[in-house]
């Protein structure tokens, strides 16, 4: 493009597209160096020194429009203080040219070539000429955007206007009321108070802020972007501690709010002292403390109604407190102002303010640990030792108070600062009621339980100062918990403890004396004993003491199938809670799978229970070991089990449950499939059938994918279908656990199985059982080992299940629907939302058959899940929703307590529909929850009563 001359800039000028168009092209010509600005700046120039006002309008407009669409890098610093002079000149022009002429000086401030010396020439003569309020609300929202790019990036500039700068801003801000342009403001604001001087402007600055405390706006509801009163509040906050000359009239101002009946006021005036707190270093807040405490204690003690209010009181105070912790005059000084309100209700318990006081205690324990502690645990011990016996449970709730003051001295590591002398004795009344176990006339009411568990919580943080005297009438009191008949409380915290700091004295006093007497103890005590040792594992100085325990009572020939069944399952507990290490360790130094396989051939009458046990140990082990042991276990033991037998299959369980899928069985495939088919026909125990199902089912899961084991799966399935067509019940289970393994695999033979299946659901005796057949199909089961899982299998299911049932369930076939709803159950909502059209029929007819709960619930379940999100499909079916909820609602034998809430809970769930497409239901739903109100359980009536009051609502000013 050649030079622009005046002609074409007048043609330019005429409209706001052509302007922008013209901008844009000299932008990139003025880029490509075609010509330089000056000659713009000189063509332009009728335009810009024009006596029309519009015409300078357009003018200013196209050189504002161009100097935004160049480059910042572009221009020089010759040709930047020269249209900066010319801007700053036409700041004294119309209003009208001011949106251009604040655009332009948007567009200069961001050049990185401007002399910084001009930053302050450009504000004062903004500051001179004209105001940043009687401007629009777009154009005051870009002088707060220059304002805070100017203070990020000039510093230095803007401190050498001194209060010029500073005055200007104040008047600039004063009188905002948009919440846009406050968001920038309140942004940007409290980096600038707390970087640059106010000078002898500190309380008008602070005073342009406060007007606006506390925030009150609603945001609009069309707006998605629409700022938060919240978020405001909190940015106004900022500004309002963001100097510390703001600190007097920042307290003054919120405990003047604070006294204000408005819940917004109140928390934002406690959230603004608690900002104080942690922005005003202490020495400055110090004149002002009485003040501050005497406002947060109107609300703390003896509390606030509102929850809300009182946790935010509680937590400035604790603010305050900790921001001082490590200035002691100051400290000490807020800390006896507060303990000496709140420590002379800490001595009786029954009192109203003793819970409020508690409170506040423990906050100056947060901040001021060895000092604040050690005036409330002195408190405490003229308490318990008044004249005359302080009563079980004065000592509970005041053993509940000093454990956290231990712990929270513990966790500022001031436990050992604590007065030996206060610390000691109150340990000794602690150890002195824990030690009433050692009482023969000792009654183990519920009352004194609880006293011994609050005993225990204080000693558990107070472990590490017990002196030695103390420990050994610990461990005497504990070893009398651990050994007795009845009691069973949980110290195992304390053991812990005491382990880590004294590992020899506990050795001796504690596990010794447990392992020494074991034989002789009940089995409710040798449980006990496990539970408190297995803990203690991890700590290398018990680790073979508790190992050989375990290992003796589990593998010694003369044990009790009970003794053994406890020393089982305290293995599995050490084999859960150990990591890979620490088991292949215990594998290789023990043989430990050779043990629980030997144990569970080689002993008569071992209980279902305890092989339950070594199957889990079994499993745990064979997990943790490389892939090379896996399998060369598997080679050893595999052949010489015979499943038929309970042991050997409990023992199939532990070794190839959780088998790792590379590991391949094609050598036992055809066997292990015929033996675990058989024995689920043959044998009458479910416990041994459960298993059998889960192993089939985790080996076609796993079995690699050829002809030959195809071929294997195929000859079961054709025997189970043998079995079928002569009525057996068990054949078909089998069938479906064969199906689920195939289905989550993704094997093709799987949707031969679910027609099979599908077939049956007509059967006149075996529909029911292929109707459940489709549970076991879909349903998750945590405790199965299945570690092929095809991509999108839950969606091929469901496609194929529709493929094999969709014109028998139009026949509403009621086996039908429960099996169609089975396979919904596990099919994600996306996929139903897809085939809604369809299935919302089914869906509603399975609710109006009405004759079995599980599925009653399923079905309810899902379509509560697309009711809550307003689905607009059931929006217009509400007509044969909300018949069938009711029904269902109502009390009958069919209609089980949870199927009953989940109706009701549904016919909630409606109300949040829109209101007039609710009102014609409104009258009936009302009358007929009446029924349910009368329900004989408590949670139906508590659903009803919530249901109905939603429907009350239904079309009330305040509802929807």
């Amino acid at each position: 493009m050649t030079t622009p001359t005046r002609a074409t800039l007048e043609k330019a000028l005429k409209s706001d597209a052509k302007l922008l168009k013209a901008s844009i092209q000299i932008a990139k010509d003025l880029t490509a160096k075609v010509y330089d600005i000056s000659v713009l700046a000189e063509e332009l120039g009728f335009a810009l020194s024009s006596p029309d006002m519009e015409q300078r309008v357009a003018g200013t407009n196209l050189l504002s429009a161009v100097l935004v669409a160049l480059p910042e890098d572009l221009l020089e610093a010759r040709q930047l203080e020269f249209l900066s002079t010319f801007y700053m000149d036409r700041l004294r022009d119309h209003h009208n040219v001011m949106p251009a002429i604040i655009d332009g000086i948007d567009a200069l401030v961001h050049m990185k070539a401007l002399p910084p010396s001009h930053v302050p020439l450009i504000l004062q003569a903004f500051f001179e000429h004209t105001t940043c309020q009687s401007q629009t609300r777009g154009d005051r929202a870009k002088l707060f955007d220059i304002f805070k790019y100017l203070t990020l990036n000039f510093k230095t500039e803007l401190q050498s206007m001194a209060g010029d700068f500073v005055y200007g801003l104040i008047n600039s801000i004063d009188g905002e009321r948009d919440p846009r342009n406050l968001d920038i403001i309140f942004s940007f604001m409290p980096e600038f108070l707390s970087t640059y001087p106010l000078l002898h402007l500190a309380e008008e600055m602070f005073e342009i802020f406060a007007c606006y405390f506390p925030i009150d706006f609603n945001p609009s509801k069309q707006d998605p972007t629409a700022i938060t009163r919240d978020e405001l509040a909190s940015k106004l906050t900022n500004c309002l501690v963001a100097n510390n000359e703001f600190a007097e009239a920042t307290v003054v101002l919120a405990v003047e709010k604070l006294e204000s009946e408005l819940l917004v006021a109140k928390l934002d005036s406690i959230m603004l002292l608690h900002q104080a707190a942690v922005k005003f270093p202490p020495s400055v807040l110090e004149p002002h403390f009485d003040q501050i405490w005497q406002a947060l204690k109107a609300e703390t003690f003896p509390g606030n109604d509102n929850e809300e209010i009182l946790k935010a009181s509680l937590k400035a105070l604790s603010a305050l407190l900790e921001r001082a912790s490590h200035l002691p005059d100051i400290s000490h000084s807020y800390q006896s102002s507060i303990l000496g309100v709140v420590l002379p209700h800490l001595s009786d318990v029954n009192q109203r303010l003793f819970h409020p006081a508690t409170g506040i205690a423990l906050v100056c324990v947060a901040g001021d640990a060895p000092y604040a502690a050690d005036k409330i645990l002195n408190s405490f011990l003229l308490k318990l030792q008044q004249v005359g016996d302080v009563s079980s449970e004065q000592r509970i709730k005041i053993y509940g108070i000093i454990s956290q003051v231990y712990k929270l001295c513990g966790l500022r590591d001031a436990l050992q600062k604590l007065d030996a002398t206060i610390r000691e004795s109150l340990q000794d009344d602690v150890i002195a009621s824990l030690r009433l176990i050692e009482r023969e006339d000792f009654d183990a009411k519920q009352e004194t339980l609880e006293l011994q568990r609050a005993a225990i919580s204080v000693l558990n943080e107070s472990a590490p100062i017990l002196s030695e005297k103390q420990r050994a009438l610990v461990y005497k009191a504990l070893v009398q918990l651990v050994s007795h008949p009845s009691i069973d409380l949980d110290f195992t915290t304390l053991t812990a403890s005491l382990g880590a700091l004294q590992p020899v004295e506990l050795q001796s006093n504690f596990i010794d004396v447990s392992v020494r007497n074991f034989e002789i103890f009940s089995n409710f005590v040798k449980r006990k004993i496990y539970a408190n040792l297995l803990p203690l594992l991890p700590q290398m100085a018990f680790t073979q003491r508790i190992l050989d325990l375990i290992m003796t009572q589990s593998f010694k020939e003369t044990t009790p199938d009970p003794v053994r069944l406890l020393a089982l399952e305290a293995l599995n507990q050490v084999l859960a809670q150990e990591d890979q290490r620490f088991i292949v360790d215990l594998q290789q130094e023990s043989n430990l799978l050779h043990k629980l396989i030997e144990l569970g051939q080689s002993t008569e009458n071992l209980s279902l229970q305890s092989l339950e046990q070594i199957a889990g140990a079994l499993s745990r082990i064979t997990q943790q070991l490389p892939l090379s042991e896996q399998s060369a276990i598997v080679s050893e033991y595999l052949p010489g089990l015979r499943l038929n037998l309970s042991a050997d299959l409990y023992i199939t369980k532990g070794l190839l449950g959780y088998l790792h899928k590379d590991i391949s069985l094609d050598d036992h495939f055809e066997r292990l499939l015929s033996d675990l088919t058989q024995l689920s026909l043959s044998t009458d125990n479910e416990q041994l059938r459960v298993i059998a199902h889960h192993l089939l089912c985790s080996l076609v899961n796993k079995m690699e994918s050829n002809p030959a084991n195809r071929g294997k799966v195929k000859k079961i399935t054709d025997e189970l279908k043998v079995a079928i067509k002569k009525g057996d019940v068990r054949a078909v289970e089998i069938l479906a656990w064969v199906a689920k393994g195939l289905v989550v695999a993704g094997f093709d033979e799987a949707a031969d199985i679910v027609g099979d299946l599908s077939d049956l659901l007509k059967h006149p005796s075996l529909s029911t059982a292929a109707a459940l057949g489709f549970d076991i199909i879909a349903a998750e089961y945590p405790e199965l080992d299945l570690p092929v899982v095809k991509f999108l299998y839950k969606q091929k299911l469901f496609h194929t299940i529709m493929g094999k049932m969709g014109s028998k369930l139009a026949n509403y076939c009621v086996h039908h629907l429960k099996a169609f709803v089975y396979v919904l159950k596990a099919t994600p909502q996306a996929v139903i939302k897809l085939n809604i059209e369809q299935l919302g029929p089914l869906l509603f007819r399975s609710l109006e058959e009405h004759n079995e709960a599980q599925s009653l619930c399923i079905a309810l379940g899902i379509c509560e899940r697309f009711v809550q999100q307003q689905d607009p499909y059931f929006q217009g079916h509400l007509a044969h929703l909300i018949p069938s909820c009711l029904e269902l609602s109502k009390y009958k034998a069919q209609h089980t307590m949870q199927v009953r809430i989940a109706a009701l809970e549904l016919l909630y769930d409606i109300t949040k529909y829109p209101t007039f497409v609710l009102l014609p239901h409104k009258v009936d739903v009302t009358l007929a929850l009446a029924a349910a109100l009368d329900d004989p359980k408590r949670l139906v009536r508590n659903t009803a009563v919530k249901a109905r009051n939603a429907w009350f609502m239904v079309g009330a000013a305040s509802g929807n």
